[in-house]
């Protein structure tokens, strides 16, 4: 019990010190117009007066006694539950807070030790079976925590968003139902964005599986120095985009690009990268040029544990390389193919600094807009966070329709 009650001083000394920063920030930055509407609305101030001191007076309070009544058995426990009970209704006001624009990081951060501190607790118990449930759990607990934060309570806050209007200057959240959705049918840039994000990922996703699939190839070989040239295909995929987007840049500039001077000197027109329509493949090549080397990786694990029987047993009857490639390595990869498939899918439709760094802007006039810039430039731009939620449900259903349907046609295929 004394560790939980000095977690519970933990807690209860950072909740406070959390109020005052917070009141700090009201007070000295609370002169600066948009940054003094954010601070200072009713239920920041609400939570962090009224809800931050409570926490953190209980916290305190459970963590001195279990501190001075650590060696006494019956009620150690009644103040490890209260502890816990504490912990369970700060989480919910964490949450409601959330949806009243009143959301502490630091808190939810805060709460991970108590969490993972019951959880050890629990792997030393008696109950067998409580004690297997929490090794379980154990494993999965800081992955689950980032998610529910970082990821599962914002999907959750953009499903209500979607069917509100969110005014930022009075802090009001309006009920609108279906208006965000209708309005799209009238927006002369949803259409569009729509249409380049679909373009884009029927060119990237084939494009990128390809080149994969043949460097993978290519380096399953006993060649000499493939290990410089794993590691030289690798390189696109962990080096910065700002300077790989900078020499692609330069390598594709219309006017003096090499690509277009190696086309005027073949008596071609190079065409103009950066705009419409060819700004979408162009991005697409510069997506699948960086990615390759990961996606080389995963097919070279698939390639490498294919038995080297079937190759064997296909070579005694005589069987050309095409035939070993299409009967044998393909069926045998089929799964990595779909796995491929499904992420590069994801990854398209949710391409956005890419665009940026290419066309060097996020306006719509680049002929480049895809629908995750038009959802920032709803967003952050025109201050619409609605409607940007809107189409963030949109293209969220878009998505989830086509990996769908991909995991029905390989369920079909796997029977057939």
């Amino acid at each position: 019990m004394r560790g939980t009650g000095i977690l519970c001083l933990v807690l209860g000394a950072s909740e406070l010190i959390g109020v005052l920063s917070r009141w700090w920030m009201i007070a000295v930055l609370g002169d600066i117009p948009w940054l003094g509407i954010m601070l200072s609305s009713g239920a920041i101030y609400t939570y962090m007066t009224y809800v931050g001191i409570l926490f953190a007076a209980l916290y305190m309070i459970l963590g001195f006694l279990g501190i001075l009544f650590s060696s006494s058995a019956k009620l150690a426990k009644p103040l490890a539950a209260l502890c816990g009970a504490v912990f369970g209704f700060h989480l919910v006001a964490l949450v409601a807070a959330y949806f009243g624009s009143a959301f502490s990081y630091l808190s939810i951060f805060l709460l991970v030790i108590p969490v993972l501190y019951f959880l050890g607790a629990a792997q030393n118990s008696s109950n067998r079976k409580l004690k297997e449930t929490a090794i379980a759990y154990s494993f999965i607990a800081p992955n689950l925590i980032g998610f529910s934060i970082f990821t599962l309570i914002p999907m959750g806050f953009a499903l209500v968003l979607g069917f509100m209007q969110w005014d930022l200057a009075t802090d009001t959240l309006t009920f609108v139902g279906l208006d965000n959705f209708v309005r799209m049918g009238s927006d002369h840039l949803f259409w569009p964005s729509l249409r380049n994000t679909v373009m884009f990922t029927a060119i990237t996703v084939p494009l990128t599986m390809v080149f994969s699939l043949s460097l993978a190839l290519l380096l399953n070989k006993g060649i000499r120095g493939r290990a410089l040239f794993r590691g030289a295909m690798f390189f696109p995929h962990v080096a910065s985009l700002i300077a790989m987007a900078a020499v692609w840049n330069q390598i594709f500039h219309p006017s003096w690009g090499p690509v277009n001077q190696f086309l005027e000197f073949l008596g071609l027109n190079g065409p103009q990268w950066t705009t419409a329509p060819w700004v979408i493949f162009n991005i697409a090549f510069f997506t699948a040029w960086r990615n390759m080397g990961y996606y080389m990786i995963i097919y070279l694990a698939g390639l490498q544990s294919i038995p080297k029987e079937l190759y064997e047993a296909a070579s005694l009857d005589g069987v050309s390389k095409w035939q070993n490639f299409r009967y044998i390595t393909l069926p045998q990869l089929r799964f990595v193919t779909f796995f491929v498939s499904v992420m590069l899918t994801i990854m398209s439709f949710r391409v956005f600094d890419q665009v940026i760094m290419i066309t060097n802007t996020e306006t719509p006039g680049s002929g480049a807009t895809m629908l995750v810039v038009h959802i920032f430039r709803a967003a952050f731009v025109n201050w619409d966070f609605g409607y940007a939620s809107a189409i963030s449900l949109v293209l969220l259903a878009l998505v989830m329709s086509i990996t769908i349907t991909q995991f029905l046609i390989q369920r079909r295929s796997e029977r057939d």
